[in-house]
């Protein structure tokens, strides 16, 4: 019988690294669920590379935009030399302005609203670009919802369920941690043919609305399975993201 391996806190940093075996990495699961120093450490270190994430996401200028900087020019400046500014000035320009602008709303968006639809909706989709943008959609790969679910022991307050839809047509590819607004949250990551599904798992509150939207181009769903919401976020069409969501609750309301 092979023995279980010896895990402690020192061993933390090749956890984070993805340094650790599949079976040094449940045991570190098993001993930062009860360790309050690792899970400190933990979010600490989640907290920081999800504000990495968010540098690494810069909106693209519209041509709104584009049109909102050129009449803010003084009026006598001639529209060609306007026109004519490099490619690389407009680049900075409009990503400056765009964050700037974003900055703004989102402020006012949280003060004013911190718990609305809109908002949370926002948040989701931001998340998973970042994820998609900078190549981490996943901190644990593996297919097995016996490995997904037991990996978000001791890193967040919401344990989610975990299901495999791989015989409907939407294979679990793995998961991760991340902060879409104030709290550490996991992430259950599906693909739906070429599409990648990140779906947002938190405690009900009362607040959330069921439905669908459409933002910038990705469909965002929320539903409630008892005592969670569920928010799925992807680029897939509003049809595949429906017939995902029907497949997922199924799966969950047929469990035993």
């Amino acid at each position: 019988m092979t023995q279980a391996p010896n895990i402690a806190c020192d061993s933390l940093e090749a956890y984070i690294d993805g340094e650790l075996s599949t079976a040094e990495s449940a045991a570190f699961d098993r001993h930062a669920t009860a360790c309050s120093g690792c899970q400190r450490q933990l979010e600490r270190h989640l907290r920081l590379r999800a504000q990495l994430r968010a540098d690494l996401a810069r909106p693209a200028a519209s041509d709104v935009l584009r049109q909102r900087i050129l009449s803010s020019l003084p009026a006598d400046r001639p529209a060609s030399s306007a026109v004519a500014l490099p490619r690389r000035q407009w680049v900075a320009m409009a990503a400056a302005a765009c964050v700037a602008a974003f900055l703004a709303s989102s402020t006012t968006l949280y003060v004013m609203r911190p718990d609305t639809d809109k908002s949370w909706q926002q948040a989701a989709l931001s998340s998973h670009l970042r994820a998609t943008l900078s190549g981490h959609v996943i901190d644990v790969a593996s297919s097995d919802r016996h490995t997904v679910k037991p990996w978000f022991g001791g890193k967040t307050k919401v344990a989610p369920v975990v299901m495999d839809l791989a015989a409907v047509g939407y294979p679990l590819v793995g998961g991760r941690l991340d902060i879409p607004q104030e709290d550490a949250l996991p992430v259950l990551v599906y693909k739906a043919g070429p599409h990648v599904v990140s779906v947002f798992v938190r405690q009900a509150d009362g607040g959330a609305e069921p439905g669908t939207a459409k933002v910038d181009g990705f469909t965002i769903a929320t539903w409630s399975v008892g005592d969670l919401v569920y928010t799925a976020v992807s680029d897939a069409d509003g049809a595949e993201v429906a017939a995902f969501q029907k497949a997922f609750s199924t799966a969950v309301e047929q469990m035993p």
